[in-house]
Formats: C-alpha cells, structure tokens, sequence
C-alpha cells in the first residue's frame, strides 16, 4: 500500500500538473510540477486526528523557516469532519495570515459543492483530508498574475468564490487594514 506523501505527489503529478480541457488547457496548478520536482514541497503525515490540529500549527507558524513553497498536512483519520477542518483553518487564517502565512484546506467528504473541473481527481489508496500551507503573499502574486491571463474564466463561479475571493477577503488581516 502506498503512503499518503506518496499518493499526493503521484496525484500532483498525474493531475495537479496536467491540462485540463475543462480549464480551457490550463494546467490546474501551473506551479506545482516546478515546487514538485526541486523539492519545495513536504508533506507531514498524521495519523491521529487528536494530533492534526497541532501539528497543523507546527507547521504553520514554522512555515517561513522550512524554505519550502508548500507543506500539505495530511490525515487518514476521519474524528475530524469538514465542518470542523473548515472552521479551524478558518480561525487559524486569522491568525497566520498576518504572518503571511495561508492555510487551504480539502476534505474529502465536503458536500458544500461539487466541482466539474476537479471531479476527474484520480482514487487513492488512502483516503485522507488536507489541509495545504503557502505563503500568502505570493500565492495572491501568483493568482493575480494567473487572471490577468484568463485563468479564471473557465473555472465554477463557486469555487472562484470560495477559493479566491475567500482568500482574498483575509487581505485586510494580512496588509493591517
């Protein structure tokens, strides 16, 4: 049986980084092969969902010292439902992007909405939850220069809503204002 750290890199590489007729020919990640393969990306494995929360921390506020471009917490226990990863990650943002730091977070048994672009996501062994950590700064860097180019256009209005403009209504956290 593969590893959690094994089944995400494979599921980056086998659709993270790969066209999507359904984004237009975009690339759902256009940076996640260049992080991949020069080694800024880790991946820390929980296995008790008692840990999660506080190794997410660990992670988060030691995220600037690890020189990394992403750490993705994951976890195979499921004490922890959707609801509840969303509200911590949401609490946490509060928090670390003042710091510059954002959280992400992906449950797998999130029924909040259903994604066309994401639905021919690849079936892991493991089933596991996530929560993906980047500096905030060059992630809205990265996605202002992504839509200056139309890479938005082809996305769901929901999602765009509830990544995008979720992430940047912290701005006010993360600028002071």
């Amino acid at each position: 049986m593969k590893t959690i750290t094994e089944e995400i890199f494979e599921w980056s590489e086998n659709f993270v980084e790969k066209k999507s007729k359904k984004l237009g020919g975009w690339i759902l990640c256009p940076y996640a092969r260049k992080a991949r393969l020069s080694g800024k990306v880790e991946v820390v494995e929980v296995k008790e969902a008692n840990d999660f929360l506080d190794k997410l921390t660990v992670a988060a506020r030691t995220f600037k010292e690890q020189n990394k471009d992403l750490i993705i917490v994951a976890c195979s226990d499921f004490e922890l439902d959707a609801y509840e990863l969303v509200c911590y990650v949401e609490a946490l943002n509060h928090t670390f992007v003042r710091d510059d730091v954002y959280l992400m977070p992906f449950h797998p048994y999130d029924d909040s909405e259903e994604v066309e672009f994401l639905e021919d996501n690849l079936e892991t062994e493991n089933e596991f939850f996530m929560v993906l950590i980047q500096l905030f700064s060059k992630l809205e860097e990265a996605s202002e220069n992504l839509n200056k180019q139309g890479y938005y256009d082809n996305w769901d209005e929901e999602y765009y809503k509830d990544t995008v403009l979720k992430r940047q209504s912290y701005r006010r956290i993360h600028y002071g204002g």
